[in-house]
């Protein structure tokens, strides 16, 4: 008999599409993605900071109480 479709053939036919889906999380990140891309105040404090870091200024903090201390 040709022509004839197993369960396998149906379960690797599945995940060869599952492969290829998209889910619901990357869409949600690539629209978060998106919206920080797109908004200019976040996009310039984000320059900021890599510049902040690459000049070193930063400061390591371990505890909640080193970040209040900052405050």
């Amino acid at each position: 008999m040709t022509g004839l479709v197993t369960i396998e053939d149906v379960y690797q036919g599945l995940k060869r599409m599952e492969e290829k889906m998209v889910t619901r999380e990357d869409i949600e990140a690539l629209i978060d993605s998106v919206e920080i891309l797109s908004n200019p105040k976040t996009m310039e404090a984000l320059r900021k900071s890599d510049r902040d870091v690459k000049a070193g200024r930063v400061r390591e903090v371990t505890s909640v109480k080193d970040l209040l201390d900052e405050l």
